[in-house]
């Protein structure tokens, strides 16, 4: 093989890696991939997963890209846990309003920002919305206890539902950099 070839190939790897579906990572990268934040100066520290990439219909049109985040007050007190969401699609707005989980549990979306990202024409625009779902560390832990994924069924004013679901391997990295940290 030339040179170029096997250059070629390594590009090609490391952009799909990129993309890599979530049950495509285990627990060790997933908790290798955990940045802290940790600045002296900040009353907090603040706890970032790796952002992960998958499709709620399996075409290119329908994307969420999603990381897990969650913020520890050096006071002490509960760590808050929160699900960070980019979902990308056509034409109108969805405005994404509630979350419920497992057992019917709901809770509000904050919507955190909202993007045309272009457009073939005035009523074909690629659209993005980002949101935030605020999480129990009891329910990644029970997610962890049952062996199963996280799933988060979000609903939008325009009707639309889409289901975003977060692995038990990457719930179980980014728990245990949180949980590891604090000793």
């Amino acid at each position: 093989m030339t040179k170029l070839a096997i250059a070629l190939i390594a590009i090609l790897v490391a952009g799909c890696s990129a993309t890599t579906s979530l049950t495509q990572k285990s627990v060790a990268e997933v908790r290798q991939a955990v940045t802290i934040q940790n600045d002296a100066k900040s009353p907090v520290i603040e706890y970032s997963g790796p952002p992960m990439q998958a499709t709620t219909d399996g075409s290119d049109h329908n994307l969420y890209y999603y990381n897990l985040r969650a913020v520890e007050s050096r006071d002490g007190g509960s760590i808050q846990y929160r699900l960070h969401i980019d979902i990308t699609y056509r034409e109108d707005w969805r405005n994404y309003e509630l979350a419920s989980f497992r057992g019917g549990h709901q809770v509000d979306v904050t919507q955190v920002d909202k993007k045309v990202l272009n457009c073939a024409s005035s009523i074909n625009c690629m659209l993005e919305e980002t949101v935030e779902v605020s999480l129990q560390e009891d329910q990644i832990t029970s997610a962890l206890e049952r062996r199963e994924n996280l799933r988060v069924k979000l609903k939008a004013k325009s009707g639309h539902r889409s289901v975003v679901e977060v692995s038990s391997s990457y719930l179980m990295g980014f728990y245990a950099a949180i949980v590891n940290r604090q000793g």
